[in-house]
């Protein structure tokens, strides 16, 4: 192991953060290579920087007018130069102040780590599972569950994933949750808890929240070391008045010293920009210290430094753009606003849902998706039905669900759309 990694993990060996780490993440830092020197050298070097390896003319990076014209309002060293491994520092600064702004249950003296850009969520998640999930290890997820984890933690980590049901009738199954971290027959828990749910669009209510809270901090009194990883992707989506409106790590990030949360979010849902892959992955845990946060930061930097080198600097930029308009919340608030109208439309059709329909529609609140179960039928074959016969597309899952996406649909599309969906699963 190298000396800079025995050093990084010197900084934080006392605290859960190691106890979680892989053998991976105990072994990555940030190197003092080009990456390193050259950062130092834009800092210091005043009068030739002759490190990095970038085309310059005079202060600022070579472009071809062809791709600058596109560009209204940034520089070229906003658009074509490297952003730094960990992301831009004004972004990084914007994200977390918007974080604090949404979730207020994160305290002024609730100490967390500065968001680090990733290349997206799914990059995010690589990351973690790169970190903290060795050959076999547990990772918690309910039945319920987006696609790609199955790839990332099964496929690339070799880690095993273990299920739970995730609603008991019409509400979280936090009793199974529960059962299935004591059941893993290991101190050391890894939970990916993922609110607005992919697929079923459900968050906890305030009084689920609560129920999950305290059954965490009853586990980490138990002396169960827990990495709560908290897939925040679709943020901010949350349409009824009794739903918890903030992230879990908020109420996770200062709960318990066994307890080791993280936040993963990003620009592709909350600001509507899914194809700029910006992600963020933010740290938080009871009693860790700045010196600690800093080091696992360092740590993070090496594993992008050592996947993607950097993330899109055009990307960072136009963010901050964003964020700094005065136009961003008025224009936030109408987006959500016409979420919401959907929302609303799809619970008013389903509540006409004729009783002869052979579907159960699963609890839903939040996000960009509702899902039905296919009482008796195979989910795959009514999707085919669908699409084949009346040029709709839904997505089967696990051939007894059938998920919609209301947000890729407009309102007044909406009551053809499950319409169509009725008549085709009796026709099945």
């Amino acid at each position: 192991m190298e000396l800079d990694a025995l050093e990084v993990n010197k900084i934080i060996e006392n605290s859960v953060i190691y106890d979680l780490l892989s053998q991976l993440g105990k072994r990555l830092y940030f190197p003092k290579g080009v990456f390193f020197q050259s950062g130092e050298a834009k800092e210091k070097a005043k009068k030739y920087d002759a490190t990095i390896g970038m085309a310059t003319d005079g202060s600022d990076p070579m472009f071809l007018p062809s791709i600058m014209k596109h560009f209204n309002d940034l520089k070229p060293v906003e658009i074509f130069s490297y952003a730094p491994a960990a992301g831009n520092a004004t972004l990084r600064e914007l994200w977390k102040k918007e974080m604090l702004k949404k979730n207020p249950s994160i305290e002024k003296n609730k100490i967390i780590s500065h968001p680090i850009v990733t290349a997206g969520i799914t990059h995010g998640i690589s990351i973690l599972a790169d970190m903290f999930f060795d050959n076999g290890d547990n990772v918690i997820l309910p039945d319920m569950y987006w696609e790609n984890y199955k790839f990332i933690i099964e496929s690339m980590r070799e880690a095993q994933i273990k299920s739970f049901p995730f609603f008991d009738n019409e509400n979280l199954n936090i009793k199974a949750l529960e059962n299935v971290i004591r059941a893993s027959n290991s101190k050391k828990v890894s939970v990916i808890l993922n609110f607005p749910n992919n697929p079923t669009g459900y968050s906890p209510s305030l009084k689920e929240i609560d129920q999950i809270i305290a059954m965490f901090k009853k586990l980490a009194e138990e002396k169960y070391k827990i990495l709560a990883i908290c897939d925040d992707s679709y943020f901010g989506l949350f349409y009824e008045k009794e739903t918890f409106k903030e992230s879990i790590f908020s109420k996770l990030c200062d709960l318990d010293e066994n307890i080791f949360a993280v936040k993963l979010d990003g620009a592709t849902k909350e600001e509507l920009a899914w194809g700029f892959r910006v992600g963020f992955i933010t740290y938080g845990g009871k009693g860790l210290t700045e010196a600690q946060y800093k080091a696992l930061e360092q740590k993070t930097a090496g594993a992008i430094r050592a996947t993607v080198s950097n993330c899109c600097n055009a990307s960072q930029s136009l963010l901050v753009k964003e964020l700094s308009s005065g136009e961003y919340y008025n224009e936030k608030n109408t987006a959500l606003k016409k979420m919401q109208e959907r929302y609303l439309k799809v619970k008013e059709v389903l509540a006409k849902m004729p009783a002869d329909v052979p579907l159960r529609v699963l609890p839903f609140n939040s996000g960009y998706f509702m899902t039905f179960e296919t009482l008796g039928k195979d989910s795959d074959k009514l999707r085919k039905h669908l699409i084949d016969n009346y040029s709709i597309g839904t997505i089967s899952i696990e051939g007894k669900y059938l998920r919609i996406a209301f947000s890729s649909v407009t309102l007044e599309q909406i009551p053809d759309l499950y319409n169509i969906v009725f008549k085709a699963a009796k026709e099945l």
